[in-house]
């Protein structure tokens, strides 16, 4: 997602805002400093994402084993722009505290949305009231109940048919509430696998805020004709394609070998964010899996740690260098 690790080498550049100012946790902030110092640089962080950059998304598994382990997706990198929590469900034993960590990231300027489905709920029909229902359900008892910033959608198939018109009519629907269309501020987006010609995209592209392409495993010089499949429908900024972190025990049937381990600043994780379009500017680099994003012995390793964020922090630096 192979290059000299500046972060540590240099004096000359820095991730701005730095991790390194004050430490992940909202508490250690509170104690690093005066609340002047602290204020400042929140006012630094929250300005810098709001001015035009490559972006640093990161999805993170809610359920993975570093809840178990006692770490909160509220501990990412400062700098990272939007978390994209997975497998996130109103049932889930600390879905009350989720509420509490989107605000701490909200302090930072990040933005936390959740990745979804398109299924009508339980009564609703296959007609506009239906797809109505729907979204407003989903606003109701996931997006305004826990405080998130907006809703993802996985596509990982071709969908046709009634199958189809369903999930372009809930689409539809929540461009409402939430993606360029609502005003509201809130996002939209679409994460896929699939070329610009699936059938779902082709009907909601004008809809969505990112579009989250699923290139795990790719060359970063597949990563251009990948954009071309998109570029009649939507604008290079908003395409973000992506990589995978090791998911533990994924090995053999779920290994991408996007990062080198231990981490050395080579893998495609590091091709993904030096990459740029032939025209244009990429919208930035998401990583699947950031729970995992920890000091790891070799490519394999499925032990269960507590995330540093180690290749994020340098990815970010990578996009988005600042001189002092």
């Amino acid at each position: 997602m192979v290059f000299v690790i500046l972060i540590f080498v240099t004096s000359c550049t820095k991730e701005l805002p730095s991790d390194r100012i004050f430490s992940n946790s909202e508490s250690s902030i509170t104690a690093g400093g005066s609340l002047l110092a602290k204020n400042s640089y929140l006012d630094s962080l929250r300005a810098y994402k709001r001015r035009p950059h490559e972006m640093y998304a990161g999805f993170y598994r809610l359920e993975g084993p570093c809840y178990r382990l006692g770490t909160n997706f509220s501990q990412v990198p400062d700098s990272l722009d939007v978390l994209i929590l997975f497998c996130f469900s109103p049932k889930s034993p600390i879905a009350g505290q989720v509420p509490g960590w989107i605000s701490l990231l909200h302090d930072k300027g990040t933005k936390v949305i959740v990745t979804g489905k398109l299924n009508l709920i339980s009564g609703a029909k296959h007609d506009y009231i239906g797809y109505a229902m729907t979204a407003k359900y989903i606003m109701d008892s996931v997006v305004n109940k826990y405080g998130f910033d907006g809703y993802d959608i996985d596509v990982e198939n071709n969908p046709e048919g009634q199958d189809l018109a369903d999930k372009a009519g809930v689409y539809e629907a929540l461009s409402k509430y939430l993606g360029p269309k609502s005003g509201t501020g809130k996002l939209l987006t679409f994460d896929t696998n699939q070329k610009g010609s699936n059938r779902l995209f082709r009907k909601v592209f004008t809809m969505i805020d990112y579009l989250w392409l699923q290139a795990y495993g790719r060359g970063a010089n597949k990563l251009q004709s990948n954009w071309e499949t998109f570029a009649p429908y939507i604008k290079s900024t908003q395409f973000v394609p992506g990589f995978s972190f090791y998911e533990e025990n994924g090995y053999p049937s779920n290994i991408w070998y996007d990062v080198t381990y231990p981490v050395n600043g080579t893998g495609r994780a590091y091709d993904y964010a030096r990459w740029e379009l032939n025209i244009g500017k990429k919208g930035g680099v998401f990583s699947f899996a950031i729970d995992r994003d920890a000091s790891l012995t070799s490519v394999k390793d499925n032990t269960a740690y507590v995330p540093t964020y180690i290749v994020s922090k340098q990815l970010i630096q990578i996009m988005n260098p600042v001189k002092y």
